[in-house]
């Protein structure tokens, strides 16, 4: 898919030939699923293929005011509402845990990725650059081991996402529109970006301006592509990106 004169990666299609009994693989990463408008028609399609299975799927919900946040999900945690067998799975804690206030962003992890289920909860505004930020993300992980993914994940995601564990039931009410999720990250990355160039490059900038127009200065620096960083918004059509094919 090109935006702003950039191709940008929205998923791959594999082929595994014989040896692989004429299987095709289809990945869709997050760039990708943020331009499907119509996830039926998508269910649709799969359903007129030939033996078709999910592999993977990740399904997120985000609190942009931090409705619910880590301190949350670490007394459910203590509370056994990720007990799902009989005792409460691994976790992890990586991340700025150390600091009194952590700038950087926490994450709890909880379940191991081998095991087919596991959670992500983190500081999504901190960690793309907003210390202040109070949005979080939960991130359920699923892959089919030892499980079969059903088709209708696509078009149901916030049911199987309530169903991956006991505390996650009575969050989906919440659920911002994805479009603001988008919007929201590509304002703070936008933010801290334009920050880090006034730092490193402000006084540059101000010289080339007693030489040059405003005009003349974009166009020498500037040049076409889209920042890594940005590349989801503005396929999403956040930043309105001049062509969409």
């Amino acid at each position: 898919m090109r935006s702003y004169g950039q191709m940008v990666n929205i998923g791959r299609c594999d082929w595994g030939g014989a040896l692989h009994q004429n299987r095709a693989r289809l990945e869709l990463f997050g760039s990708g699923s943020s331009v499907v408008k119509h996830w039926w028609g998508v269910l649709d399609w799969l359903e007129d293929q030939r033996e078709v299975k999910i592999t993977r799927v990740d399904l997120a919900l985000d609190f942009l005011e931090g409705e619910f946040g880590i301190k949350d999900a670490v007394q459910w945690l203590k509370d056994g509402l990720f007990n799902n067998g009989g005792r409460n799975p691994r976790h992890s804690t990586p991340g700025d845990w150390l600091s009194e206030q952590p700038e950087h962003g926490r994450t709890l992890e909880i379940g191991r990725r081998e095991n087919g289920k596991m959670l992500r909860v983190y500081e999504k505004g901190r960690q793309l650059g907003r210390p202040g930020s109070e949005w979080v993300r939960f991130e359920v992980e699923i892959r089919n081991n030892d499980r079969e993914i059903p088709l209708d994940v696509l078009t149901n995601p916030g049911r199987y996402f309530a169903g991956a564990y006991k505390a996650l039931q009575g969050l989906s009410d919440h659920a911002p529109a994805r479009i603001a999720t988008q919007q929201k990250e590509g304002e703070i990355t936008v933010e801290r970006m334009s920050e880090v160039v006034r730092t490193q490059y402000g006084p540059f900038l101000h010289v080339l301006r007693a030489s040059m127009t405003s005009d003349q200065v974009m166009e020498a620096l500037s040049r076409p592509g889209v920042p890594r960083r940005l590349e989801r918004s503005a396929v999403a059509h956040v930043f309105e990106p001049e062509e969409c094919v």
